[in-house]
């Protein structure tokens, strides 16, 4: 496996102790890892180009460009990478959800943490890897899970919404929502399947997606779909289901 990695912190120390907890962590997992260090937010923005790299460690409070800022500009270059704050607190909640953070490691963290840190980003990168194969126009499609917005059902057709692109279907609701088996994809009304990876927010008929489409919840459901979207927020972002 193959991992490429950028640490971003402007405290000397901090910058290289976390680099040879990652460099450690490579090592024993048999890991290719090619790997960045950056003084500044400033730095990071000149070295940083679309998909260079898998994972990007950032000090959320640095000087001029802090580790927020240059996030929020490379998110909107790059929604791809997993960024993982490194922080003195984990008030940042809102932040996290704006910007899809992967974790937090809150200073001063232990090789414990950073291990159950990485743990958690190497498994959710693998799950967007997942595919479904779907039968279209007499020929066998191969959907990548991690692009599907949501599916629409109308009479006896899957209608596919993904990121660039619509594709039709033959096929049964029930089957489908049994073969994704939960994984972030959740049955919301009786015609729609919405994944939650794609929801950008929650509004009062239902969910807004990434592509900007609002996909409706039954009236029956909206209290159900509300906790169970940010039950799944709060695991994907702090490893861990809501009370």
């Amino acid at each position: 496996m193959k991992l490429s990695v950028v640490v971003c912190d402007d405290l000397d120390e901090d910058r290289y102790t976390l680099a040879r907890m990652v460099r450690r962590y490579a090592d024993e997992k048999g890991i290719e890892l090619r790997l960045d260090t950056c003084g500044s937010g400033e730095e990071l923005m000149g070295l940083f180009a679309p998909r260079r790299w898998d994972i990007l460690f950032l000090d959320i409070y640095m000087g001029a460009l802090s580790g927020a800022e240059a996030a929020r500009r490379i998110r909107a270059r790059d929604g791809d990478c997993s960024l993982i704050f490194c922080t003195t607190s984990r008030e940042h909640g809102m932040l996290s959800y704006e910007l899809h953070v992967s974790d937090y490691l809150v200073k001063p963290f232990t090789d414990g943490d950073l291990r159950g840190a990485l743990d958690w980003v190497l498994q959710d990168r693998k799950k967007k890897l997942r595919t479904l194969t779907v039968r279209a126009d007499w020929n066998d499609v191969e959907i990548p899970l991690d692009e599907l917005q949501y599916v629409e059902i109308q009479r006896n057709d899957f209608i596919f919404h993904l990121d660039k692109r619509t594709l039709k279907a033959r096929g049964v609701m029930a089957e489908l929502e049994q073969t994704l088996g939960g994984g972030g994809f959740y049955r919301c009304h009786r015609s729609f399947l919405v994944n939650f990876d794609r929801v950008t927010g929650v509004e009062r008929e239902g969910f807004r997606m990434r592509c900007g489409d609002l996909v409706p919840v039954s009236p029956r459901q909206k209290e159900e779909a509300k906790r169970l979207f940010m039950d799944w927020a709060l695991e994907k972002n702090w490893g861990k289901p809501g009370p």
